[in-house]
């Protein structure tokens, strides 16, 4: 293994240990106020360098805070990058089409509301290769100008053909579902490439990436089923991508009549552990499902690409539990109302 492969083992390793441990969550939950997270992430955690020249002690919106967040996942992934490059590896990419994605669907769910100034934060890195200029689309007023700041990048031809669905079921998931199929075939051509490298369940980086794909499937169609939120079958948001399951498995779980139905057949998968004996606790215990996946992976795998794609997960992951506690916080719930909510940590006060 190449020295460049090795520094990425070593520089995850050192970022991933880092992380919020049960004391950290524990001592959030016990804060009284948004400003008083900010202050304890400033004061206690590796989060204490996003919030050089920020001041905490009035109280920032959730979306601030969230832009802050990632600012730090942003910058571990930079120096991560750095070396991946030297190993002559593109996978970073990834991570920048994905992100991009995102800011695409956010600035369509958000036409009329939204404020471009976050974009200012965004750090240097991401903005030199981001495939948009994130300045245009923030001014669209409208879905065809969203469309026309798009146009000549690799987004355009997805965004044009998914927004005359979009228009008609006005869910954003439609949007979604179209530009998760474009990240699976641009996840391929990146992982396979010139070098051939199997996707395959026999490759870490690629039964990771199934994986998550199929848990992500089997929530969303578990949504539907409970809130009965889109039509009958709801496959016009559920394209086929790339899957660990089979054939069969996959029809069984987007065409299953009803949640019981849908349990039953996932039951039958590898997936069978992620379901929870209480059902009330469905997308927790899928979130928990993941976790150990990812957290087993980032120590232990042999593929330098896999244990990033691990970390980001994660911290993602943790992302998420922080504004779980923020938003808790704010609508005066109480710790042991929480706790639940979060992922990945003890669940015992």
């Amino acid at each position: 293994m190449s020295y460049a492969l090795n520094a990425v083992y070593a520089k995850i390793h050192c970022i991933y240990s880092r992380r919020l441990t049960d004391r950290n969550y524990n001592e959030l939950l016990s804060q009284n106020s948004v400003s008083g997270v900010a202050e304890y992430l400033k004061s206690k955690t590796a989060y204490s360098e996003i919030f050089e020249g920020v001041p905490t002690t009035s109280e920032l919106q959730r979306g601030q805070l969230q832009t802050l967040l990632y600012n730090k996942l942003y910058n571990d992934l930079t120096s991560v990058i750095r070396f991946q490059t030297a190993a002559g590896c593109d996978f970073y990419k990834y991570f920048i089409m994905k992100y991009d994605v995102d800011q695409i669907t956010n600035f369509l769910s958000s036409l009329k509301t939204r404020s471009a100034s976050y974009l200012f934060t965004f750090p240097v890195f991401y903005n030199e290769r981001s495939n948009l200029d994130l300045y245009k689309p923030a001014q669209a007023s409208d879905e065809d100008e969203l469309l026309k700041c798009v146009e000549g990048t690799i987004y355009y031809d997805t965004l044009k053909n998914s927004l005359p669905k979009y228009r008609i079921s006005e869910n954003l998931m439609t949007v979604q579902a179209d530009f998760y199929v474009f990240l699976d075939r641009e996840f391929v051509k990146l992982t396979a490439g010139k070098k051939k490298k199997d996707i395959s369940s026999k490759s870490e980086l690629g039964k990771l990436y199934k994986t998550l794909n199929d848990v992500t499937l089997v929530k969303a169609v578990y949504r539907m089923r409970r809130f009965a939120s889109l039509n009958s079958d709801g496959t016009y948001a559920l394209p086929e991508r790339l899957t660990l399951l089979s054939k069969k498995q996959f029809s069984e779980i987007i065409n299953a009549p009803n949640k019981e139905a849908l349990l039953e057949a996932v039951s039958k998968t590898y997936l069978s552990d992620m379901i929870p004996k209480n059902e009330a606790e469905f997308s927790q215990a899928a979130d928990e499902y993941l976790y150990k996946i990812f957290s087993k992976a980032v120590r232990r795998t042999s593929d330098a690409d896999a244990a990033v794609f691990a970390y980001v997960w994660l911290a993602e992951n943790e992302i998420k539990n922080i504004i779980h506690i923020i938003e808790g916080i704010r609508y005066g719930m109480t710790p042991v109302e929480i706790l639940p909510m979060l992922c990945g940590i003890s669940h015992e006060q």
